[in-house]
Formats: structure tokens, sequence, C-alpha cells
């Protein structure tokens, strides 16, 4: 009976079932399971309400109520509660590497999530759906037999992964076009009846699409075995093949110029060092191409280190490192022995060690790929103090054993790069005085193509060496010259570099080819743009920031990036990409159909496949307005424009990052950009932009949004909701978050004031490590309204992972700066503080220092329009991590003193604006790292500090101080220029 057994469900527990599925269409149930995953009660006619327990239930990944009396009356598919759906695969395994392999794995993972979220739409084409998924695990254990077919050159093979990597982003375009359709008529406007109308009509399109994408699968997995693909899946203990050696074309010594530097620099290290008994490693590092293999031959062929080493041995190591090979080598040479009667890799080490044991010698190991081969063979290397030394040559820093033996070769000037061709097209002595003028010309253009890479030079030189010496042949040689093609040579090389590469990493430096040539770039941006787009793995431990940071690193360990500048954290701060490198990262990114760099020559392409799509300023923007405007992009993941004045329509409902950095013309963003919510990335710096729409709320994964000089002057309360949010950068100064948001992924928060909604209570910001807040007074009905710093303070002691902390407002009270007021500071590492800016002396800002203890931690400290109780110097020297000091506008201050043994890590120091200094004073061993000191405006100081001890000084900046540069320094005597005539760089200006 029906009622005994209402009665007995209701009380019964359950504590631990995880799936309840229930058939009885008129039973009355208690859903008080907290560890269901799978709750069906389709027909159930009794069910009019769910109950409030179902908010425990977390782990719920299933809930059928099709055709219940709640589903009668409200015609809507309850969703599966928002903190669970955070947590979706479908959701967060966006992992995007677009190696073939890779972007099946990544589809995959869509597939799986699909059928999670939309169970109940998805029952019609299940089946579909599951042989789909079936079909692609099957083509994924080949792949990676036919990526290394490809990149033999097999271009069969090449095809046919063309065409996995199409299916699978067929698959990927249908799934993600299904959610915006699914989310579009999810909004509040949208009648009930009309939503489930139109994800059936939407379910039937992705129908239809996945049994076309059917058909094409079977076509592809059918022409497999006629290209002999194997299953490198069923060899899991097989170990991955690697690539082919590349053979480097010889290169007589004396057609290499440029390295003469280092040579003698080695050779020194090796020859004048002989007194240090030590074994030691020397490591040369540098890209394919560069020429660390041919430096190495000069230095092993020197007769001085002839003379000094009782044995030398060369040995290339290579990608395919053998190791029981490379030990017989070893072995041979340094025994004169054919090999062990016994080959095993121990036996062989303990003779090595033990022949080389009483003899000076020198080794040479080249073209080394990893550190493991130096950890290998070093038990075989013994020091035994008698002046042994071990030479690699490797393309990375992370192989170079020790840091102090680092020698990274340079790129050649453009005159070394002329020289280097003319040897080698001429074969004359001296080439560049002997040969005609107009030849010159000719070869100094075709130089510069090479970028200063010596392989490249040296085979363009090897061409036209081949050809009659006429300017006219030369130049047509230029213009046919096909790096890809006659080349080859060299490009492998560089290609060689990158096909080693993780596949993660490779698609993170085919994305470098979006940039500009000779683009700076500005890592922080760059790495967001990586997380949005995917690169990074979520299961590898660590921030998503600090996984793209490492992958950075990695890549200019590679030499694949060539650093600019670091911050004083030791990050990578910018850096550029060498021109042939980036012509290898477009060549790779055109290969894999990653990337579709927009010209005046190719507007016309049939922009439907494109899934990144770049804008350079490089043609005129009328042609290219007119175009861009009418062009349909429907798959396209990530825009970037570079072109200052460009018009563009952003209506493209894929976008993961949309890059618009200095783009003039756009003043406003389109109404389609509510519907982009697949959107992470959202670039409007220096823009015209006047608002954020209310819409902006809909995009739920954006992760960066930067605003930042633009003409926005109000933000809408929507973009607090989005709880994806990682980094916001806005227009100086809006207000922050309201005390309701609960941004538990936000990092970066720069640019805002502290709005009136945080005096009832705060954001939940647990994760916040960059913070930029202003606090000003305000005037109210005639009278000054001051900040509560209390808030604050409050604010600031629930961030316990703060970094770096900006403060610029009224009356900044001396606790703001107080660690012990502020415990969350223990992670602080960079600290500004400026007092309202304008306001003159006496400023509203007074520190007491006396009664504060500054974070220890501190790494760069920027203080500015204050007013200090004292000298703050004694106080400032005792932070032993300090690098970077800024004293700007400091008031009350006459005089200054560093003591000696002040200031251990400091670098870089500034004196700009203390108005008041009359008198300061260096004393010896205080400072003894300072690289660089600027001193501005500071006008009744009448002399400088005596810096003669600072020997690490490299440059001193005096700006408007007239009364010491012009009559006590520029004439070089006297005894201010006794202070500072050691200092390498001294500049003068009056502003």
């Amino acid at each position: 009976m029906v009622e005994s057994q209402n009665q007995n469900l209701e009380n019964i527990v359950i504590p631990n079932i995880r799936s309840f599925l229930n058939f009885d269409s008129i039973a009355q149930i208690g859903i008080r399971y907290p560890l269901l995953r799978v709750l069906e009660l389709k027909g159930s006619m009794n069910l009019t309400k769910l109950p409030e327990e179902l908010k425990s239930m977390i782990h719920l990944r299933y809930l059928g109520l099709f055709n219940t009396e709640f589903f009668v009356q409200y015609r809507v598919l309850t969703p599966i509660p928002t903190h669970y759906l955070s947590k979706l695969p479908f959701e967060q395994r966006h992992i995007h590497r677009e190696m073939a392999e890779q972007i099946v794995s990544h589809v995959l993972s869509k597939l799986e999530g699909l059928l999670i979220r939309e169970y109940f739409f998805l029952k019609g084409v299940t089946q579909q759906v599951e042989l789909v998924k079936i079909h692609l695990r099957q083509m994924q254990s080949f792949l990676r037999d036919a990526e290394e077919k490809k990149n033999k050159g097999d271009n069969r093979t090449r095809q046919w992964v063309r065409d996995v990597r199409e299916v699978a982003f067929e698959i990927e375009n249908a799934i993600d076009n299904y959610v915006v359709q699914i989310h579009n008529v999810t909004a509040k406007h949208v009648r009930i009846g009309k939503r489930f109308v139109v994800k059936i009509v939407a379910l039937h399109k992705l129908g239809d699409k996945i049994s076309k994408i059917q058909e094409k699968i079977r076509t592809i997995s059918e022409s497999r075995n006629n290209l002999g693909i194997k299953n490198l899946g069923e060899d899991a203990g097989e170990e991955k093949p690697f690539l082919n050696t590349i053979v480097v074309p010889d290169i007589d010594n004396e057609e290499i110029v440029g390295f003469e530097d280092d040579r003698k620099k080695i050779i020194d290290a090796l020859v004048d060092g002989a007194e240090n008994k030590k074994r030691q490693v020397l490591s040369i590092v540098g890209v394919g191409g560069l020429g660390k293999t041919t430096l190495a031959h000069k230095v092993y062929n020197n007769p001085k280190v002839e003379e000094l080493f009782d044995l030398r041995i060369w040995l290339s190591i290579s990608q395919d490192f053998k190791p029981i090979d490379v030990l017989r080598k070893l072995y041979e040479k340094a025994t004169g022995n054919s090999r062990m009667p016994v080959e095993e890799a121990e036996a062989y080490l303990v003779e090595l060690n033990k022949s080389l044991s009483n003899k000076r010698y020198l080794i040479i190991l080249d073209d080394v790929w990893t550190e493991d081969v130096f950890d290998y063979l070093n038990v075989g290397f013994p020091d035994v103090g008698n002046g042994s030394r071990v030479i690699i040559t490797t393309r990375s820093l992370d192989v170079a054993i020790d840091p102090t033996g680092v020698f990274a070769l340079p790129f050649l000037s453009k005159e070394e790069s002329l020289e280097l061709l003319l040897k080698n097209a001429l074969r004359t002595s001296n080439p560049v005085t002997n040969c005609p003028n107009e030849i010159r010309d000719v070869a100094a253009k075709l130089a510069d193509r090479c970028h200063g890479l010596p392989l490249a030079i040296v085979v363009l030189g090897r061409l036209l060496s081949k050809k009659p010496c006429e300017p006219a042949l030369w130049s047509q040689v230029g213009k046919n010259l096909d790096w890809y093609g006659d080349g080859q040579k060299c490009i492998n090389i560089l290609a060689s570099s990158y096909h080693d590469l993780p596949y993660y990493l490779q698609s993170c430096f085919r994305y470098l080819a979006c940039f500009p040539e000779d683009h700076v770039f500005h890592a922080k941006s760059l790495l967001r743009m990586w997380i949005a787009e995917g690169f990074m793995d979520h299961n590898k431990k660590g921030t998503l920031e600090e996984k793209a940071k490492r992958c950075l690193e990695e890549l200019a360990q590679r030499s694949l990036v060539q650093v600019v500048k670091r911050d004083y954290y030791g990050s990578i701060k910018y850096f550029r990409v060498h021109d042939l490198l980036r012509d290898l990262a477009i060549h790779e990114s055109e290969e894999n159909d990653f990337l579709f760099i927009c010209n005046k020559e190719n507007m016309q392409t049939d922009f439907k496949k494109a899934r990144r799509v770049v804008i350079h300023n490089n043609h005129k923007a009328e042609s290219q307005n007119q175009n861009l405007e009418n062009i349909a992009m429907p798959n396209v993941r990530s825009f970037l424009n570079f072109d200052t004045e460009v018009r563009i329509g952003i209506r493209y409902p894929l976008l993961r990052v949309l890059e618009f950095k200095r783009s003039r013309n756009l003043t406003k963003l389109p109404e389609e950009l509510k519907s982009m919510i697949h959107l992470r990335y959202l670039g409007l710096e220096d823009t015209r932009l006047e608002q954020l729409p209310e819409t902006i709320g809909c995009l739920q994964n954006l992760q960066t949004i930067d605003i930042w000089d633009t003409k926005v002057e109000k933000i809408p309360s929507s973009l607090w909701g989005i709880q994806a949010l990682r980094h916001v950068t806005l227009r100086e100064w809006l207000p922050g978050p309201p005390q309701s948001a609960n941004l538990v992924n936000l990092q970066t928060l720069e640019n805002i004031i502290v709005p009136e909604s945080w005096r009832d209570g705060l954001p939940h910001l647990p994760s916040l490590r960059n913070l930029d807040l202003g606090y000003f007074d305000k005037e109210e009905n005639g009278s000054i309204v001051m900040p509560d710093w209390n808030i604050v303070i409050t604010l600031l002691g629930t961030l316990h992972n703060l970094v770096s902390l900006f403060i610029e407002g009224d009356r900044i009270p001396t606790e703001i700066a107080d660690f012990k007021t502020s415990p969350s500071y223990q992670h602080l590492q960079t600290l500004i503080l400026w007092g309202a800016v304008g306001s003159e002396p006496p400023y509203s800002t007074r520190f007491f220092l006396d009664t504060v203890e500054l974070p220890r931690n501190l790494i760069i400290l920027n203080l500015g329009y204050i007013w200090f109780d004292k000298d703050p110097m004694p106080k400032l020297e005792k932070l032993p991590c300090l690098k970077s000091l800024i004293l700007q506008e400091i008031e009350n201050i006459e005089e200054m003193v560093c003591s000696a043994g002040g200031f251990p890590q400091l670098q870089d120091l500034s004196i700009w604006y203390v108005h008041g200094l009359k008198q300061w004073k260096v004393e010896k061993e205080a400072m003894p790292l300072l690289k660089t000191l600027s001193i501005r405006y500071c006008e009744k100081l009448s002399a400088l500090p005596d810096l003669n001890h600072v020997k690490t000084l490299q440059e001193l900046r005096l700006i408007g101080m007239s009364d010491v540069s012009e009559s006590k320094v520029k004439d070089r005597t006297g005894e201010e220029w006794q202070k500072i005539q050691h200092i390498p760089t001294i500049k003068y200006s009056y502003f």
C-alpha cells in the first residue's frame, strides 16, 4: 500500500546512499540523503516542491524531474546547484593544447562534461555522443606516431593529422555553440515554454552535426591503416622516441666571426685559471645555430689548451641520449680499449673514473639537452684537485651546472653578420674591404635578414657562393629565398628546439606569433592570455599564474625568448622573441591551424575555420575597416587587435580572449557581448571606451578585465558578481566591489577607491595578492569628510596572501605600514604609500617611525608626499630584503645618514623632491650592492655624499641639481668629482 510505503520511506535513514531512482508515480518521499549523486524522480506526480535539504547535497551530479508535478507547473528543468557546476569538468577542464592529441583529449573532456550537465536534453543523442567518444579515443592512441611521422616530412600523414584536428575542432564548435544557444534562452525575459522549445531545437541541430561528424570520423579511421600509423598507446612501457639528430653544417674556424671575446674568456678560465685545482664545469648556452659547437671547437683546438691538459675528449650527446653508447665512447677515448667484456653502465662508470683519476682532463659534452645527462655521467668524472675541466654546450640554462661558469652567446651584430656572410660567399681574405661596394650593399641587406644568427648566415653565404658574384643575381636570391626551402637546415635546427618542447609549451610558443615583429612583451598580460586560452594544466600544483610563469621561464631557459628585464622578485617582466624564432612560431601556427594573421593581402580569406585572428598595424585602415566589419568568424577563440584605427564588429560568440589595447575607435561594446559566455580575457586598456554595459555580468567565465586609461566612469554592479574574476584593472579611481562581493579567485584589484558600502561590511577577497587603493577627503554639505582608515586596516587584516600594496590618500595613518597592526603583511614584498598628490606641505599624511614595525620581507618600498618626524634612513636601512627604495616629496628632512652595514640588498635608490634636504652622509660599507642612484630636485643639497666606497654603483643620475652638477661635477675636478669618478655612467639634466 502506498500509505505505509510513504510512511516508511519518509522515516528511513539511509546516510550512505549515492543513488536514488523512483519509478512510483504517486509515492511521497523525503529527500534527505546528503551523499546523493543521482536523484531520478521522473513521473513523480506528488512532487510539487524541492526540500530545503537539497542545498546540502553537494555531491549531486544528476537531478531528473521530468514529468513531475513540479515540472508540469513550472515547465523548467531545475538547475544543478551552482556550487557544484563550478567544479564540473565542462566548466574547468579546458586544457586547450593545440597538438592534435591534446585537442582530442580536450574535446573528450568537453563531451563528458556536456553529458553530465545536459543529461535530460541529451538523452536523444547520448548514443551518438558515446560513439564519437569511442572513435576519438581510438584515434588518440595513434596520434603520437602520426605526429612524429608528420614532423619527419610525411605529407600524407600530415594531412591525416590535420583531418583529425579539424574533426575535433568541429565537435568542440558544436558543443560550444550548443552551450551559447542554451545560455541565450535562460535569460529572464525569455518565457519558460520558449526555453524548452529552443533547447529541443538546439538538441536536434547538435544531433545532426554529430551524425555528420561521425561519417568523417569513420573515413579518417579507415585511412589510418593505409598510412601505417601505429598505436603507440599499446606500448605503454616504450620510451618516447627522440627526434632525429640534425647534422650541423661544418663551419671552418676562419669563417667564424664574433666569438673572439668569448673564446678568450673561456680559454682564460681554462689556462689562466689553472691555479684553481678543483674540477670546474663551464657551460656555453644559446639557441640552435648560434655557434656554440664552433666556439667549443675553437677552445678545444687552441694550442695552449692542448698543452695544458693530459687528455682531451670531445663527445656529441644530442637529443637521442643513449647512456650505454656514450659511456662506451668515453671509455674507449679515456683508456684506448674498445669496450668492456660486460656491457653494464655501472662498470663503465667505475673504470672511467679510475682511468681519469691520474690525468688532468678536458671533456667537452656537445649538444646536451637535459639536466640528467651530466648527473648520469658525473660519477665517471673524478675531482682529484688537478685542475680538470668539463665544458657543456646546450640550448637551455637549466642544463648549466655552475651558474658562475655560464657563457651565454649573443647574436651577431650587423657588422659581424656582414663579415661572416662575405667570408662564406666569396671565400677570400678581407672580403669586406676587398669586395665591390655594390656587392657589399646587397650583402648587407641579405645579412640583415639573418638577424645575427651565425648558422643562417653561413647557410645563406654558401648558397651565394654557388652564384656568380653579380649584384642583380644576389638580389634575386634574396627575393626568392624560402627559409622553409633553401634554408631548411637552419630552420630545422630552430624547429628541433620547438619540437622538443612539451605539448603545453608548444601552444605557449606558438601564441607568441600573435604579436607584431620586434614587439616587447609585457609578461603579465601574456601569461593571463595563456591562462584564458586554457594552456595551463589544472592538475599540476600551484596557481594558474605560477604555472604560466614557469612556462615562460622554461621558454627563456631554452633560449626561445630573450629576457629584456626581470622584476625585483626575479620573474621575467619584459621579453622579446628573435625574428627567426617568431617566423618559426608563425610557420608552426599555420601548420597547425593555430592562428591567422590578418593583412591587406588576405582580407578576402574565408575566416570560418579561423580559431585565432590577429590584426597588425601594417596596412591602411580604411579598406581594412570596410572588410572586417562584414567578415563572419563563427569559430574564432582569440581576437587580438594591434591596429589603433581599425573599426571591427565584435560578434564572435565563442571568444575566449579579446585584446583591443590602444584601439582608438572603440567607444562602446556591442550588445552581442552578453552572449560571449566563454570570454575569459577582456583587454580594453587605452581605448576610448565610455562605459561598461550592465550585461558584463553575463560573462561568468571572465578572468581578466583591464579598462585602464579609458573613459569609463562607472562600474556596473554585475561585474562584481563574476566569481571567476582573477585580475581587475580599473580606470583611476573607481569604486571597488561592494561589501556583498564574494570574489574567491580574485588576485589583482587595481585603481579602486573605498566605496561607501564598506562602512557596513567588507567584501570577501581571500586570494587577493595585489591591491591598489585610494581613499581621499571629500566634501559634503560644505564640510570635509575625512577617510575612516579603520575600514582599510580591517580589510588588510583579512588579506593573508597580499604581496603588493599601493595606497594613495589623505591622512594615511602610520598604522597602515605597521606589521604589528596587519599581521597579513607576512608575505608583503611591495609597499607604495603616497599622501594626497598635490597637497601643500606640511602634507596631511604624517609618519612617526618609532611606532612602526615595517614588514621584514619588503623588496620594493616607495614613500611619497609624507611628513616624517625624523630621518627615515636608520629605520629603512634595517630592512634585510629591500632592493628598491624611492623617497619623493618627503617633508621635514634636513639630514640623512646611511650607516655602515645598512641596506645590505639595496640595488636602486631614488631621492626625489626632498626640498629640505641639506646634508646626506653615506658611511663606508653602506649599500654594498647599489647599482643606480637618482637624485632629483633636492635644491638645498649642496654636496654629494661620498660614494667612493660604493664600488658596485654603475649609474648616477642628477636631475635639477644645477648647483652640484654644473659647478662641482661637470668639470671633472675638485672634491665632488673625487666622490663619484669611479661611476661608469653619470647623467645630468635639468628636467
